[in-house]
């Protein structure tokens, strides 16, 4: 599955050394209303341990740093607390750590700097890392290599035509003669290898040997000795890793020692190297493994569908023709699995980021919990909710092997008062987001999501994709308003007075020609126009907005139009008739307009005709209406009519912080749903207040003491986001039960 290109580019901080073990803080990402991706840290108990304040966030690497954007695609480095170790500066290609440095890849250049931040120098033409205090280069105008120290002058003076890096003081070169030399730091010659063959790589392996390749098969030739430790046996010989390379000999793999002795016979189907010692293999008898140098089975099953790809903090993963997902430590034995799940990357020796339902989780292995979930719908205030809709369009794959095509996430609209004006709306968002930004773009790539937000009574929905790949990308945020009452589609003509033109272009930066200020969007503070600049070689394609308020605009502004008039007034979505859809509801019962409104919303239902409005509401209740609301799953094969809403409230993290042994068909006390509530929030990007903002929130509550020392912030955010209010007498009363009739009435009015 395509990944989002917006503000997610993750593959730009590739860590030089394999993942290791870096602590239990990872990178989370998560897109808001507004279609903006941003990227935080988290835990392992899913508390955020670094605000989701950046661009995109990478994994920490072993020497405990870490590479992050800001919203300029400027590039930092920084340390577990957050603290800036090298400071925001334009963006390289990719950023790469060592045990000991840190390097800004760019097109032509390396800068390096050490862990501390102390910036090294800039280096033409870099390669890798100091290596026995040498760095290799290679001059982009004559092609050749030579090695510079640290203050950037020439080790020696020798340039080569080709090289690799030092390692115990060794290195392989090829001389401008054509020569394959073995030199030591100083840059003598230590050896000549022989004439008859080519190296395969530019490396020395363990202190001594080269593998070099006729043209047709491969063999171990040992400097020292200067000799071959192998014949020329091998179709392929892989480079070392801890000490072995992988051998192909008639189609079969085995593993081979710096010694040229074998330490596993040429057996499997295939091979492949996973990490910290371990290699996936496939056996005659259809089985995968994880298997030692020495051919030891750490881990095998039968049942393979993809995985095996790589060890990441001592766990690797397979998938199974269900499409489950199993994970299974490094020294053997299974570790967890998730159903329905694809696309894992393990982010630290707990947590792995899938995708479930369509829906990016990260999930705690051990536990089971969901720690943060892509929300699947948003609430834009007045009974209104935006559910995210997922398109794919596979086009093939491109050179590198990546796939190809569309990778689109829209909103669909409920929650109108009138079905037609819903329809219609929502028929004009699909239609914009399934024909693309242009007439070309239905042979381009396409990836991103959209925005979303309520103006008045004006509807404005925006895209916030990168319409094509690499060099001549662009992004697309053109926008659409809707009249919400009517569902007329506004235009900014309709906005402005027929000669708002000259007063736009005094507003605007005259650096660009006006043409070239797309897509500009109306709100109820005024019209943003935005300057989309295209990807280079060198960046990748950005935009700039520019607000334009209303009073800056002027006489520009028709403040007689229609479209004015609606962004001026607030929509307000009207009860359902008082009606007696329930047999327990009379129409002069004081929550009959809010039991019928849920009952027309789908949230809450009755039973043989009545809707038990004094009944207190239970757990399992709230879960069905909540899992309704949030568009989650509520199928299961139970036979208890819960069962699956329960589950996939709990999987959502919305019944975090209740009492695991508590019984669903329970009353829910106030201090629950509270906390409930909370969890909402939280999924939907909400953060809950700390230590003094919750003591502020509650010092006025006579009862404060009442609540359960876990549940205060919870309590505090409800009360903040005006969802559960404190009773006349200055209490909360966390302790008391909620009726169906009153939560019917929190679901009809509660903002979340």
């Amino acid at each position: 599955m395509m990944k989002k290109l917006l503000c997610t580019v993750f593959a730009v901080f590739a860590v030089m050394t394999a993942a290791g073990a870096v602590g239990n803080i990872f990178p989370a990402s998560r897109t808001d209303i507004d279609g903006v991706t941003r990227s935080g840290y988290l835990d392992e108990e899913g508390r955020t341990v670094l605000p989701f304040a950046y661009a995109s966030a990478g994994e920490f690497a072993p020497c405990g740093l870490a590479a992050v954007e800001d919203e300029k695609w400027q590039t930092a480095v920084i340390d577990r607390e957050g603290k800036l170790i090298v400071d925001y500066t334009e963006s390289p290609v990719s950023v790469d750590f060592s045990d000991s440095m840190i390097a800004y890849r760019y097109a032509d250049h390396s800068v390096y700097y050490t862990l501390s931040g102390t910036k090294l120098g800039s280096y033409p033409g870099a390669e890798g890392f100091f290596e026995d205090g040498l760095l290799l280069c290679r001059n982009a105008q004559t092609g050749r290599y030579s090695f510079v120290k640290e203050d950037g002058t020439a080790a020696f003076a020798a340039e080569y035509a080709a090289a690799g890096a030092f390692s115990d003081g060794l290195a392989l070169v090829r001389s401008l003669s054509g020569a394959y030399l073995v030199i030591d730091t100083a840059g003598a010659t230590k050896a000549t290898l022989d004439a008859g063959a080519d190296p395969a790589y530019y490396t020395v392996y363990g202190g001594d040997t080269v593998v070099m390749t006729n043209g047709t098969n491969s063999a171990l030739y040992s400097i020292s000795k200067g000799e071959y430790l192998t014949d020329f046996l091998y179709k392929t010989i892989s480079e070392f890793r801890d000490g072995a390379a992988m051998v192909r000999q008639i189609n079969r793999w085995g593993l081979i020692g710096t010694n040229g002795k074998l330490l596993t016979a040429p057996t499997y189907y295939y091979l492949s190297y996973m990490g910290d010692g371990l290699y996936a293999a496939r056996s005659e008898d259809g089985s995968a493994s994880a298997v030692d140098a020495n051919g030891n089975i750490a881990y095998r099953t039968m049942s393979y569908v993809g995985g095996f790809n790589e060890l990441r903090y001592g766990l690797s993963w397979h998938g199974m023709a269900d499409g489950s997902l199993i994970f299974f430590k490094k020294n053997g034995g299974y570790f967890a699995s998730l159903k329905n799940a694809e696309n894992p990357t393990l982010l630290s020796e707990n947590v792995v980021r899938v995708t479930q339902d369509e829906t990016t989780k990260y999930i705690n292995l051990s536990t089971g919990r969901t720690l943060l979930a892509q929300a699947a719908s948003f609430d834009l205030g007045s009974g209104i909710t935006a559910k995210t809709v997922h398109y794919e369009k596979f086009m093939g794959y491109q050179s590198d092997g990546t796939e190809h095509g569309w990778d689109v996430c829209f909103p669909e609209i409920s929650g109108l008062a009138d079905a037609k004006v819903q329809k219609s709306i929502n028929d004009d968002i699909r239609s914009f987001f399934l024909k693309g930004p242009s007439v070309t773009a239905e042979y381009e790539a396409l990836e991103g999501t959209y925005g979303a937000s309520v103006e008045g009574s004006v509807l404005v929905v925006w895209a916030n994709c990168v319409s094509g790949r690499g060099a001549g990308s662009s992004v697309w945020n053109n926008s659409l308003a809707f009249d919400l009452n009517t569902g007329r589609q506004y235009r900014l003509t309709d906005l402005l007075t027929g000669d708002y033109i000259d007063t736009v272009k005094k507003l605007l930066p005259a650096e660009h020609e006006l043409y070239l200020y797309s897509f500009p969007r109306i709100s109820t503070k005024g019209i943003t126009y935005y300057y989309n600049e295209y990807e280079s070689e060198t960046r990748r394609a950005y935009t700039e907005s520019y607000l334009l308020t209303y009073e800056a605009l002027g006489a520009a502004v028709d403040h007689k139009s229609a479209c004015w008039a609606a962004l001026q007034t607030p929509y307000s979505r009207p009860l359902a008739a008082a009606k007696t859809t329930f047999t327990d509801v009379p129409a002069s019962y004081w929550a009959s307009g809010y039991i019928e409104q849920a009952a027309a919303d789908g949230l809450m239902n009755g039973a043989s005709g009545a809707f038990r409005p004094e009944d207190t509401v239970t757990e399992a209740e709230v879960c069905m209406t909540l899992a309704r609301r949030e568009g989650l799953s509520t199928a299961s094969n139970s036979t208890v009519w819960y069962a699956g809403a329960v589950s996939s409230a709990g999987s959502a993290g919305l019944l975090d912080g209740l009492d695991p042994a508590r019984d669903p068909e329970a009353a829910m006390t106030r201090a629950d749903t509270m906390q409930v509530f909370a969890n909402v929030l939280v999924r939907g990007g909400a953060a809950l207040p700390g230590e003094q903002q919750t003591a502020a929130a509650l010092k006025n509550l006579k009862d404060a003491a009442a609540i359960p020392v876990s549940r205060r912030a919870a309590v505090a955010l409800c009360m903040e986001r005006g969802l559960i209010s404190g009773y006349d007498d200055g209490t909360i009363r966390p302790q008391q039960t909620i009726t169906r009739a009153a939560f019917a009435k929190l679901m009809v009015t509660a903002e979340f």
